[in-house]
């Protein structure tokens, strides 16, 4: 303790870059209107930063200190003012990330200037009364200079504080959150709960990780038969019905977590998704189709469906490989004619959306702030009012036009925060529970479709366009599979094969002339969207993983978690079995090596074509 007190005796301007930094720090939290997400370990979160700065300036002596003092205190200030101007132009954060999309301050350099407000000098103004400090305690600091073995004492002591703090906040936001500083896909809540400071080192780590020191080489040869072993596998083979629906619009709609099992499934003798059932009877239905998603969540589904690769091995496409080149299908549109949107009512900085879009090549993201947000149901605007804008928004853009729309009411953790759909359903026995509070939201959003197909059938985009409902992710977690295998066999428990086969999301494509139709009962994944929307709109995509649905009926998924699914066989990676889907009997894994030699394949050649960001190389 003696020793504590005489360092802060001896460095009084450490502890002033310490106050200095927590105020700016803080004052950013409020500047970006994050105050309402903060609690108590923001507080340590901040002060803890502060203190692992000072900490390193207590290392130099005088001569050295006060320069030091005056660079953290501008390059700190610096971020943070960076981050308040960002967040008024895209409601958002930096990151690191975007240094590999600097052409983007290009496009909003002329807007700089007007985003920047007198109040903003705040930021710089305490540089003159630093100034006036150390003038005045000029003679006495380097009268008393203090030993080395001092300097160091205060380095340790303020260091241990630091780091103490700040993983003190750390550990409070990964309990309410887990895994978001490894998806990193709320920006903003991460930087309102530790803090700019903490934030911007976390992203600085993932970043030099992922982009230096985990990168290995890669030569010319390894590129050249990366992208021949796509164009190979995608080259032209049968093309029913390619190009047949060129000039027709194009909207996809991808339901939150909307499981497969939902459809054609009542809950004591009420019907579920009635506008949904309706609609399949005239559509195209994938009754095997499988959610490949990773740690993404909504994000990899995204990309799966625009992209047609896998999630990253780790963390988010969206957030690590937002300044890539992609071979997408709002590009690919783009290229003959069509104008192209994405619409979803949350802020635009989630999952890093303002950037990834670009880069797939949508013209427009319509967010949250491009809605009247005036009815709420669950996380943010009700999918019946979303939808009912979204129509008004299709109707004035040039066509023909690809719409990419995501509902948000059925959202985890599915509550009725408005006590709107209490009564929407009875759920009897899953009452009061997440299995319950999810088939409430299930049905309120087939209500908002059955509302949205009707508004577009008085637009007249019905019978102009082609219309896709999937779903993204999955919706029971694992500890309630005794829910799901009451609703679904009615019995108390799933078999390990009947949980991997049950992870399946809703699929149907509805055609404008009804022409195709029916129940494939292909097994497909979400990586087979784009290529099957491709054909029909004449378009050869040639670095796609998934295939064409009209024209290949040779079923195979993979996921992350390790299963992959055929037509025939399911390997379930947690028992390492490969098993017949008709009757769960095990199968020679030996003789079925060509599975699991397409299954790394298949991983290979998605992680080398994101990682490596390999069609800059076709620009050379």
């Amino acid at each position: 303790m003696e020793k504590l007190k005489l360092s802060l005796k001896l460095l009084p301007d450490v502890y002033l870059f310490v106050l200095i930094i927590f105020i700016k720090t803080l004052s950013a939290n409020v500047a970006m209107k994050l105050v309402y997400q903060s609690t108590f370990y923001t507080l340590f979160g901040i002060l803890g930063s502060s203190l692992i700065f000072a900490s390193i300036l207590s290392l130099f002596k005088f001569k050295t200190r006060y320069i030091a003092f005056y660079i953290f205190d501008f390059l700190i200030s610096l971020i943070l003012l960076t981050d308040i101007v960002y967040n008024r132009y895209f409601l958002d954060v930096t990151s690191a990330a975007l240094i590999k999309q600097a052409g983007l301050v290009g496009e909003v350099k002329d807007s700089v200037f007007a985003l920047l407000k007198p109040w903003d000098l705040f930021y710089f103004v305490d540089f003159i009364f630093i100034s006036l400090f150390y003038k005045y305690f000029k003679r006495n600091l380097v009268e008393n200079e203090t030993k080395l073995t001092k300097r160091l004492t205060s380095f340790a002591m303020l260091v241990i504080l630091g780091l103490t703090f700040s993983y003190q906040s750390v550990k409070a936001l990964d309990r309410r959150q887990p895994g978001i500083l490894k998806t990193m896909y709320d920006k903003k809540y991460i930087v309102s709960n530790i803090g700019n400071i903490n934030f911007h080192a976390f992203d600085l780590y993932n970043f030099i990780k992922r982009n230096v020191l985990n990168i290995k080489k890669i030569d010319e040869k390894e590129i050249k038969e990366t992208l021949k072993w796509f164009e190979d596998k995608n080259a032209n083979k049968n093309k029913n019905y390619f190009g047949e629906y060129r000039g027709k619009n194009l909207i996809v709609v991808q339901l939150e977590a909307f499981q497969g099992f939902v459809l054609e499934r009542k809950i004591n003798g009420q019907e579920l998704t009635p506008n949904l059932n309706k609609l399949a009877k005239d559509s195209l239905v994938f009754e095997n189709y499988y959610y490949q998603t990773a740690w993404g969540g909504t994000s990899d589904a995204e990309f799966l469906s625009n992209v047609s690769l896998l999630p990253a091995r780790d963390g988010s496409v969206y957030y690590q490989y937002a300044g890539n080149k992609y071979n997408a299908l709002p590009k690919e549109l783009k290229g003959i004619g069509y104008s192209t949107a994405v619409m979803h009512a949350n802020r635009p900085g989630f999952w890093n959306r303002t950037n990834m879009y670009r880069a797939l090549g949508f013209d427009k993201y319509e967010s949250e702030k491009d809605f009247n947000i005036d009815e709420i149901q669950g996380m943010g605007l009700s999918d019946k009012s979303f939808f009912k804008q979204a129509v008004e928004k299709m109707k004035s853009y040039d066509k023909p036009f690809y719409s990419f729309l995501i509902t948000l009411s059925s959202h985890f953790p599915y509550k009725d925060y408005q006590n709107k759909i209490a009564k929407i359903i009875n759920v009897g026995e899953f009452e009061g529970d997440v299995v319950g509070d999810y088939l409430k939201a299930v049905k309120y959003t087939d209500e908002a479709v059955g509302l949205f197909i009707d508004e577009l059938k008085r637009s007249g985009l019905w019978d102009n366009s082609i219309v896709v409902f999937y779903g993204d992710h999955a919706a029971i977690p694992y500890e309630k599979r005794s829910s799901l295998a009451k609703i679904i066999y009615g019995k108390d428990d799933l078999t390990t094969l009947e949980w991997v086969t049950n992870q399946k999301v809703v699929m149907m494509i509805h055609f404008p002339d009804e022409r195709i139709k029916g129940i494939d009962k292909t097994t497909a994944g979400q990586m087979d969207l784009y290529p099957t929307l491709a054909n029909l709109y004449g378009i050869e995509p040639k670095y796609v993983l998934g295939r064409d649905l009209l024209n290949q009926k040779d079923g195979f998924i993979l996921t992350r978690e390790g299963n992959f699914v055929t037509n025939k066989y399911a390997y379930l990676k947690s028992s390492d079995k490969l098993v017949e889907l008709k009757n769960g009997k095990e199968a020679d894994k030996e003789k079925f090596k060509y599975l699991f030699d397409k299954y790394k394949t298949y991983f290979d050649m998605s992680n080398k074509m994101i990682e490596y960001d390999l069609l800059r190389y076709l620009e050379r």
